[in-house]
């Protein structure tokens, strides 16, 4: 094994109202497959500190600093070659995966040069880059190494990250672009993208006009979604050759089209699961827990439970069964206290079951079915163990939004694929309970 050591500075973009810029954090350094991350000791010393997660955060200030100071704590180091959950979720899966190592030249299960590759667009305001050169790495990051019994003999080489090289998580092929007019390029020059250019599949042609439906349908209850568009293929400058007429563009709210950033965290991230546990413990477990997170921490409280529960079930009567942790977030405008952020990656996946074979979207059927017995009583239930008050008054609201979806859904349908039509149009006539207000 290589005795080398190679290190990552870790940057977080701040909020105007916190100076702005960006502020160093602290570095990310792997020994073989040891991957560690280790905060600046000012950043750890500040009472103020802007968040990077909620996965970081303890009880008392004293329990963060003992988080964020750890020798040995899963959240800070892995020995098995890949990163602590927080920083496996901000890397992407799949074909996005694929192209990113390619990009690198390395192979898609190096989780080090993967961060590294993508370090200047990453999700959230957090950048990574090779450390400069000369610069003294802090004795408490170089000595871990060495207390750890390992024979570190000096630093190793880290390429910078490759030109306009993203980090999108997700399985959906998607780029990270920028706008010009009416042209949306990955062509960046070094920019991080401030759009999402989202691709249909060859097995689900219609993907673009299905998200697109769902987010009008959100939109049609009042609901804050990010701000999506179907745009041209002749809009569109990618690097290969798509045969796709619709594209669907998405305008991120983490990174503004005036190069500012604001802090973004998925609930995969905020609970601590690592990418390949996206779909948590349950509606009864996780559910609660996202509602008392938005109840306890949020500065508008009210505003963000009333847009989950409801969002909760506008999901369930659009068939959107992959609403799971990694498709719900929280969003730091102050940089410390957590928003819920605007809904994305919003589709009707019900409207894929009709004539799959059985394994087929087999976890999103088992959610569908868990979602479409949920009645009202279950569902109040469950308010009251996230421990919000008056939860009868949260139910009778929602059974007026299930009404309004009734009322104003089925002219937006009309402008929806067939196989979607079908499946929100059954939901809303009464093949989920809640329907039956």
């Amino acid at each position: 094994m290589s005795t080398a050591i190679r290190y990552l500075r870790l940057f977080l973009h701040q909020p105007a109202a916190r100076g702005g810029g960006r502020r160093a954090i602290g570095y990310l350094s792997q020994y073989g497959d040891i991957l560690r991350v280790s905060f600046e000791a000012d950043y750890i010393a500040d009472p103020e500190r802007p968040t990077v997660s909620l996965s970081y955060l303890g009880s008392s200030e004293a329990d963060t600093q003992r988080i964020l100071t750890s020798a040995r704590d899963a959240r800070l180091v892995r020995t098995d070659g890949r990163w602590p959950a927080y920083f496996q979720n901000l890397l992407p899966e799949g074909h996005n995966r694929d192209r990113l190592a390619a990009e690198r030249g390395c192979s898609p299960d190096d989780e080090f040069e993967l961060l590294a590759a993508a370090g200047h667009d990453l999700m959230g305001a957090l950048e990574v880059e090779p450390v400069s050169q000369g610069e003294a790495i802090p004795d408490v990051v170089r000595h871990w190494h060495t207390t750890q019994g390992l024979d570190v003999l000096e630093p190793g080489f880290v390429e910078f990250p490759v030109a306009d090289a993203a980090s999108l998580p997700g399985v959906v092929t998607k780029f990270s672009a920028v706008q010009d007019g009416r042209r949306y390029t990955v062509h960046r020059r070094g920019a991080a993208g401030s759009v999402i250019l989202k691709l249909p599949s060859r097995q689900h042609p219609d993907l673009v006009a299905n998200e697109y439906g769902c987010y009008r349908l959100c939109q049609a209850l009042g609901l804050t979604t990010a701000d999506a568009r179907v745009i041209t293929r002749e809009q569109a400058e990618l690097p290969e050759h798509v045969p796709f007429h619709d594209i669907l563009a998405v305008q991120r709210f983490d990174h503004l089209p005036d190069g500012s950033r604001v802090h973004m965290e998925e609930f995969n991230q905020a609970l601590g699961y690592a990418p390949r546990h996206k779909y948590g413990k349950g509606l009864h477990q996780d559910w609660p827990t996202m509602l008392r997170v938005l109840d306890a921490l949020s500065p508008q409280p009210v505003a963000d439970t009333r847009e989950f529960l409801a969002r909760t079930v506008a999901a369930l009567l659009m068939g959107n069964t992959d609403a799971h942790l990694k498709n719900w977030a929280l969003v730091y405008p102050d940089g410390r206290q957590p928003r819920l952020a605007p809904a994305y990656d919003c589709v009707c996946v019900a409207a894929f079951f009709p004539g799959s074979p059985p394994q087929q979207y087999a976890v999103n059927k088992a959610i569908d079915a868990t979602m479409r017995a949920l009645t009202w009583d279950a569902l109040k239930a469950l308010i009251e163990s996230a421990g919000l008050r008056r939860a009868a008054r949260h139910v009778a609201w929602l059974k007026a939004l299930v009404r309004q979806a009734q009322a104003d859904w089925p002219a937006l349908l009309r402008d929806t694929p067939p196989a979607m039509r079908e499946a929100v149009s059954a939901r809303l006539g009464g093949d989920v309970r809640l329907a039956t207000t």
